[in-house]
C-alpha cells in the first residue's frame, strides 16, 4: 500500500514538471520571438502597442495626438526616444530584434509621453537628465518600471494575432 502510495506521488511530481515544462517552453519561445517571424508589419505592431496603451492606460487628455516614426536600422545607443516637443515616439527596428524588447522600447516612450504633457515638463526633464544623469532620472526610472510591469500583459494580448 505505502508503494502504490509513493508511486503515486513521484507520477504526479513528474507530471507536475512536464507541464511546468512545456509552459516555459512556449514563453519562452514567444520571449525570444523575432520582428521577422511576425505576419504583420511592423507599423501594425507600434501601432496595437500605443492603441493598447491609449486603452489601458492613462491617455493626456490635453496632450495632443501622438506619433511615431520608425527607423529601418539600429541606432547605436538607443532602442527609441521620445521628443516631446512635436510628441513623436521614434523607434530604431531591425528584424533581428525580439518582439518583446520591441514592446518594452514603445510602452518605455509611451510613459514618457504621459510624464511629458507641458513644454515645462520637457524642460523639465532635460534639466533632470544634467543634474541626475540617464540611469538615475525618475523619468526615466519610472518608464522603466511601466515598460517592465506592463510588457508581458500587452505580449500576451497580441501573440495569438501577431505568429
Amino acid at each position: 500500500m505505502v508503494e502504490i502510495g509513493f508511486r503515486l506521488y513521484f507520477l504526479t511530481l513528474f507530471v507536475i514538471y512536464v507541464v511546468m515544462t512545456i509552459k516555459e517552453s512556449n514563453a519562452n519561445k514567444y520571449n525570444s520571438t523575432k520582428i521577422q517571424d511576425l505576419k504583420i508589419s511592423k507599423k501594425k505592431l507600434v501601432e496595437n502597442v500605443l492603441q493598447w496603451c491609449e486603452t489601458n492606460h492613462c491617455i493626456p487628455k490635453y496632450r495632443g495626438k501622438l506619433s511615431f516614426k520608425i527607423n529601418y536600422y539600429n541606432h547605436t545607443k538607443v532602442e527609441g526616444c521620445y521628443c516631446g516637443y512635436t510628441r513623436t515616439i521614434i523607434l530604431y527596428l531591425k528584424n533581428e530584434k525580439k518582439v518583446i524588447d520591441v514592446i518594452d522600447t514603445i510602452l518605455h516612450e509611451y510613459q514618457h509621453h504621459i510624464d511629458m504633457r507641458t513644454q515645462k515638463e520637457v524642460k523639465l526633464y532635460f534639466k533632470q537628465l544634467n543634474d541626475f544623469g540617464y540611469e538615475n532620472h525618475p523619468m526615466e526610472i519610472a518608464a522603466r518600471d511601466f515598460a517592465r510591469q506592463h510588457r508581458d500583459t500587452c505580449f500576451e494580448n497580441f501573440k495569438e494575432n501577431w505568429f
